[in-house]
């Protein structure tokens, strides 16, 4: 298989990644916009975003002219309607030449099982999860196979319409304020119980960023799950993001993409609720997403 890239539009930003022939992922453009922000129903995704991700779309062409662009869109563009989604990919591609593929709920939730693999080392169901923009994805695997599959529409942008403060260097937004309003809202969870749960979405990332300490992964072997957090230990650093660190701070710290610290607060507090419920111990924060469920679909046929 030739070099190619393959886009991800999630419901806050887009991610490309060059391939080559040996599964080789590297990573070669993000940038964050929260399309769930000024979504709406009747329109869809906003003008201004479509431009930014019109923008985005020719910026990674004209780079890496030649190359030829997967495109993959997930989340809220699941949420516009035929109509929506056919003038919006019309539209990309009169500008770009690029293709959006609308993946599916169930096509996603095999991308992340695929991502992650099958975990010889866990006996017990484990969860595979990640919060994006506008949803949020949960799997549970067991030996391999996956026992619950589902997404649900609450996530990162809800809790920052609700609590637009929150985007802001400082706010005086409480932890228990926000955790009240995400058990209101985010009522479906996995029913199976989970000791072990991993998330998929820049996460490791994040925790580097943010300085959390984390211990190494001798639970089992995977190369891309290097890390962990006890769930008692992510609560405290998620109180702490949320009620005594600067934004500034984070950012600073993310110079690539500094935008993407506004969402920082929902998504660790979101993270938090869901890991309590579920009865999860341990959190393994990774950087893995769908792309990698789809380069391992690609070579594994």
């Amino acid at each position: 298989m030739k070099q190619k890239i393959i886009v991800d539009i999630g419901s806050g930003s887009i991610k490309a990644y060059i391939v080559n022939e040996n599964r080789k992922i590297n990573p070669i453009y993000k940038k964050t916009i929260m399309f769930k922000v000024n979504f709406s129903k009747e329109n869809g995704i906003s003008e201004e975003d479509k431009n930014k991700l019109i923008d985005s779309l020719q910026e990674i062409k004209e780079k890496y002219n030649g190359i030829p662009i997967y495109a993959y869109a997930t989340s809220i563009f699941r949420l516009m309607t035929i109509n929506q989604v056919k003038d919006l990919t019309k539209l990309i591609y009169e500008k770009t030449e690029v293709t959006i593929n609308i993946v599916t709920k169930e096509q996603e939730a095999l991308y992340m099982a695929k991502a992650v693999g099958n975990i010889k080392e866990l006996n017990k169901p484990y969860l595979v999860f990640s919060v994006g923009g506008s949803s949020t994805e949960f799997v549970v695997l067991e030996k391999g196979n996956i026992k619950e599959n589902f997404t649900v529409e609450f996530a990162v942008g809800d809790v920052l319409k609700e609590f637009p403060d929150t985007a802001n260097d400082e706010t005086k937004v409480t932890f228990n304020e926000i955790y009240e309003y995400i058990s209101k809202k985010l009522t479906q969870l996995p029913k199976t119980k989970c000791r072990y749960a991993i998330f998929t979405g820049l996460h490791l990332t994040y925790n580097k960023v943010a300085e959390n300490k984390m211990e190494d992964n001798d639970i089992f072997i995977n190369k891309n799950i290097p890390k962990y957090i006890t769930t008692k230990q992510y609560k405290t650093y998620t109180i702490n993001t949320i009620e005594n660190r600067d934004l500034k701070e984070l950012k600073k710290n993310y110079p690539q993409d500094p935008k993407f610290m506004d969402g920082a607060r929902a998504s660790v507090a979101i993270i938090t609720y869901i890991l309590e419920k579920v009865g999860a111990e341990y959190i393994f924060p990774t950087d893995l997403n769908m792309i990698d469920g789809i380069v391992n679909e690609i070579f594994d046929k």
